[in-house]
């Protein structure tokens, strides 16, 4: 533990971001960017955001008046900057560079923690941010509110293991099937996602590509049994069968139909194209999307979603995009410490200890 001895918890955390290792185009737009600013250049206002965020500060206002502080300003090194500055920033940053930071972070978790198409699934699911219709009229949604949507794809390896892996915002009104070319991109990889996705010739060209899926069906899908499978023993199967969905005007290839009831008694029927799973490890897989539903409510209730800075389009987005970046760091800190802490409580001691020793911080994560 002695090596953290000299930093804070706050430069701990922030520590594994490393401009001189970005590529050379984010470094110039780094540069072109700090060549117009006498205070604030990009890795201080980075930092200050990524305070915020974590710290689930409200507006601009709320940063200010944190600057009172003097650990946060030794910690920024600044003495002073104003709510007007903030507002300026924000939307100025640019998000091919956060981004690249983003993808820097995402592969050094990869490194700490290999991932390949036995360890991990992909949970695919988007999540709407309903906004004011007056204050941010460029998101379009409906006639009575903005929005703007969060489609998202974590990677899964098990309940103390997840992280995003990728992302894109679009307006909310944009459909979720619109966004699964982009997500789905690692062939061999299964992919787990909801019926707001279900799309009968993208399963085939999923499949076609090498890429495996699990999906619920919707209740009016048409289902033709071609074979009915040995009964399970798990109690909550109900079927486990060989299909082919839709009709005269599209029908798919054979897939593995599995049919269950929850714990509450209600009937799900989830569609996959990986045929060696038994149909408890298709109705596992399934449940384990509850994870992203997870996440989505942590980033929102945690992690400032819930306030917006900036009524910018460029600067709510690369508000969301530093929420993902602030995500990564707080995982790498749980792989590099091995603690068994979730996600929740490396967050909550962050809080209490952030402008303490990196030690001190450490020694409440480390397994004793």
């Amino acid at each position: 533990m002695d090596k953290y001895k000299a930093n804070s918890a706050f430069n701990k955390w922030f520590s594994f971001i490393q401009f001189e290792k970005l590529l050379s185009a984010a470094r110039e737009k780094i540069n072109s960017f700090d060549k117009y600013q006498k205070k604030l250049v990009f890795s201080k206002a980075l930092l200050l955001f990524l305070y915020a965020i974590n710290e689930e500060k409200e507006s601009y206002r709320d940063i200010d008046l944190s600057m009172v502080s003097a650990d946060l300003r030794k910690e920024v090194e600044l003495e002073s900057i104003s709510y007007c500055q903030l507002s300026r920033i924000l939307p100025a940053l640019d998000p091919e560079v956060l981004m690249a930071i983003f993808c820097q972070l995402l592969e050094k978790v990869q490194t700490k923690k290999p991932v390949n198409k036995r360890n991990c699934l992909y949970l695919i699911d988007s999540s709407t941010f309903s906004l004011n219709k007056n204050l941010y009229s460029w998101a379009d949604f409906r006639k009575t509110k903005s929005g703007v949507k969060l489609h998202l794809k974590l990677c899964f390896m098990d309940n103390e293991n997840f992280y995003p892996d990728d992302f894109t915002i679009t307006h909310a009104k944009e459909h979720d099937r619109s966004q699964l070319d982009v997500l789905v991109n690692k062939p061999e990889a299964t992919y787990v996602y909801d019926r707001g996705y279900l799309d009968f010739k993208k399963m085939d060209e999923m499949h076609d590509g090498g890429y495996f899926f699990v999906t619920w069906i919707k209740k009016n899908t048409k289902v033709t049994v071609l074979e009915t499978l040995e009964k399970s023993i798990d109690e909550h199967v109900l079927k486990d069968q060989m299909v082919t969905l839709g009709g005269p005007g599209y029908l798919t290839y054979r897939y593995h139909l599995v049919t269950t009831k929850d714990d509450k008694g209600k009937v799900l029927q989830f569609i996959t194209n990986r045929l060696d799973w038994t149909s408890t490890e298709v109705a596992e897989a399934y449940k384990s999307r509850w994870q992203i539903e997870l996440f989505f409510n942590h980033i929102k209730q945690h992690m400032t979603i819930k306030r917006y800075f900036s009524q910018s389009e460029q600067g709510m987005i690369n508000q969301l995009i530093l929420t993902m970046i602030a995500s990564l760091l707080t995982y790498l800190i749980k792989l590099e410490t091995k603690t068994t802490c979730t996600i929740f409580q490396i967050k909550r001691f962050f809080r209490y200890l952030i402008f303490q020793s990196a030690e001190e911080w450490l020694e409440h994560l480390v397994p004793t």
